[in-house]
């Protein structure tokens, strides 16, 4: 992949806060387009992503985006990032208008140029019929397009969504999935989406980062990686007998298991034509009996479970 096809390039990034490493030596590459940020609490996410903004300055290696260098740069990129914050920014006593209206002038537009910009991207994300109410009023997914549309209001390179659903109901979720797509495909934005719904992820990403105490584990194009790990089938089964001890049984006989619940979800090699007969003769010598036994498509978040749980070495698979 050639740099000018990518927006940031980070290289052996360091923040540390006390002892604690919070990014070691951490390196990516996010390509133009829709990201996916993924990673457990506290893998760095958030870390880099105040990074980007400037708001906590690392200690070593550099981020380039895209012609600039951070730290360096980082006053000449401030008008150039939207960022929507997953903590709600809700101004008392003031309207959605006046609010977006604010942020556009804050990013550098005339007053004229936000007022005009914040009518219009208000009418983007959905809340035409509701510019002049008091944001007070405002259900959760109306606040989430609030924020949306004030990191967009001012047309940035690049937009940073940090859990862009958090809150909504089932219809405001799906419309935000929506206006993340249409902003993606049709508009051509790249965004970073920092979020721990895998499935919106797979539904509005074409990249992923996937990160865990501080490094990037896997990256590249989702497709790709979805792709590469069908060389292996998925299957859920049920035995008779303690599903959890069977579950270390499996374990100890080298089998991949990415969920333990009623029923066990194990991931088997497609060539090892034995594993089938194997799974039925560890349930024997353990006295169980496998009473389900089926093959399912592998979502995002069985390769993010088993990624995690493998986690040994960076693993970078590019696009």
């Amino acid at each position: 992949m050639q740099v000018k096809d990518n927006i940031i390039t980070a290289r052996n990034v360091v923040k540390t806060y006390g002892t604690f490493i919070a990014l070691d030596n951490f390196s990516c590459v996010i390509p133009k387009g829709v990201t996916g940020l993924l990673g457990p609490n506290g893998a760095g996410k958030t870390t880099f992503i105040r990074a980007l903004l400037g708001i906590h300055p690392f200690q070593g290696g550099c981020i380039q985006f895209l012609d600039y260098t951070l730290p360096e740069d980082i006053l000449a990129v401030k008008d150039k990032i939207g960022y929507q914050p997953e903590v709600d920014t809700k101004m008392l006593n003031t309207t959605a208008m006046r609010y977006v209206t604010h942020m556009a002038t804050m990013a550098g537009l005339s007053h004229s140029s936000a007022k005009q910009r914040a009518f219009d991207t208000l009418h983007y994300v959905g809340l035409e019929e509701a510019r002049y109410r008091d944001m007070n009023t405002f259900s959760q997914g109306m606040m989430q397009k609030v924020k949306l549309a004030t990191a967009l209001v001012h047309d940035p390179l690049l937009l940073i969504l940090d859990e862009p659903t958090a809150g909504c109901d089932p219809k405001s979720h799906d419309q935000m999935l929506d206006l993340i797509v249409d902003l993606g495909k049709k508009h051509g934005k790249n965004i970073i989406i920092s979020t721990h719904l895998l499935p919106d992820v797979e539904r509005t990403a074409d990249n992923v980062v996937v990160l865990n105490h501080g490094k990037t584990i896997i990256q590249g194009e989702l497709s790709k990686i979805l792709k590469q790990k069908g060389e292996t089938i998925n299957l859920q089964l049920r035995v008779s007998g303690d599903y959890r001890e069977f579950a270390k049984i499996l374990e100890k006989n080298d089998f991949e298991i990415t969920k333990i619940a009623e029923t066990i979800n194990v991931i088997i090699d497609r060539k090892n034509e034995n594993a089938y007969l194997r799974l039925f003769q560890i349930a024997r010598d353990a006295g169980m009996n496998i009473r389900m036994l089926t093959a399912y498509h592998q979502s995002l978040e069985d390769v993010f479970l088993a990624t995690i749980k493998n986690y040994k070495d960076e693993v970078v698979i590019n696009g």
